[in-house]
This record gives C-alpha cells, sequence and structure tokens, in this order.
C-alpha cells in the first residue's frame, strides 16, 4: 500500500521556486525579460544567416549580401546543432528511462538505510531528550519552554552519542 504524503510533507522535501510564488511580480518580469532577451541572443544569430538562404528576394530588397561564407557556416551550424539536439534528447531519454527502471528494480524494494541502527538512534535520542528536558508527555504537553543555557545541544554532540553507542 502506497504511503499518503500530505501538502506540508511534499513543502518539506521539495525545493520551492520564488518565481511561483504570488506576490512576486516584479522577479516575475525580471526573469521573463531576461529570459526572452537570452533566446534571442541564440535564436538572432541564426535568423541573420537564414535569411539570405531561405528568403532570397527580401534579401535583395534590403541589400543584404550573402557570401559562400555564411552559407557553409549556416550549414555547419545547423548540422552540428542538429546532430547534437539528437545526441542529447536520446541521452537524457536513455538516462531517464536506466533511472525509472533502476528505482522500480532497486531503490523501492530495498532500504536505503539500517532499520535497526535507526531504531537504535531513535531510542538513544529519545533518552537523550529525556534526560536533558523531561519526558516525552511533559515535552508534548507544555505550551511554553525555556531552554537554560546549559540543556543547549552542541553541535557535534548528537554525533558523538551515536559514535559512543555504535551507531554513527
Amino acid at each position: 500500500m502506497k504511503q499518503r504524503v500530505t501538502r506540508e510533507e511534499v513543502t518539506e522535501r521539495l525545493v520551492t521556486d520564488a518565481y511561483f510564488q504570488k506576490g512576486r511580480s516584479v522577479l516575475k518580469t525580471r526573469q521573463t525579460i531576461l529570459t526572452i532577451l537570452a533566446w534571442l541572443m541564440v535564436l538572432v544569430p541564426f535568423v541573420w544567416l537564414a535569411i539570405p538562404l531561405t528568403l532570397p528576394n527580401l534579401a535583395d530588397r534590403i541589400a543584404f549580401r550573402t557570401y559562400l561564407e555564411e552559407a557553409v557556416t549556416f550549414e555547419f551550424l545547423a548540422l552540428f546543432l542538429g546532430i547534437s539536439f539528437l545526441v542529447l534528447v536520446l541521452t537524457f531519454t536513455l538516462l531517464t528511462l536506466r533511472n525509472n527502471r533502476r528505482f522500480k528494480r532497486l531503490l523501492q524494494k530495498q532500504s536505503m538505510h539500517d532499520e535497526a541502527a535507526l531504531e537504535k538512534r531513535k531510542e538513544l535520542l529519545e533518552a537523550f531528550y529525556e534526560e536533558r528536558f523531561g519526558t516525552k508527555e511533559e515535552r508534548h504537553g507544555a505550551k511554553y519552554y525555556a531552554v537554560a543555557p546549559e540543556q543547549n545541544i552542541g553541535e557535534r554532540e548528537i554525533q558523538e552519542l551515536f559514535r559512543r553507542n555504535g551507531v554513527g
């Protein structure tokens, strides 16, 4: 049976992007304009090279001269980028299929952590919290709790606790 995930859990697990949040119109406008400009910078050279080759009448009307080097360059770029695009599409498709297959066969069926060590860690943490902050019922029942300076947990204290008990 699949585990149900709440919306809050999803937002904790996933990376969010400010672009898609409400009330970010300045950010959306700026990023959209920059994206359009970037794509124009990519496409304009191809259009520039393609005008005399694909629309010779227009090129004659605007006195746009065509040189052999431009035609050769355009053909080379079209061939190179076409092949590159096909290679990238094929590579990404194969990698996606491989990753999906690996996920279904291996990662979904295999536990990625040691269950016994995880349970031992949970027990150690619960004992540690109980010793330092009181029982679980007291901790969860308190509406307000001020932590004394000596109760603060050090940066490496939990890791040391796990290491001392052989689950680190």
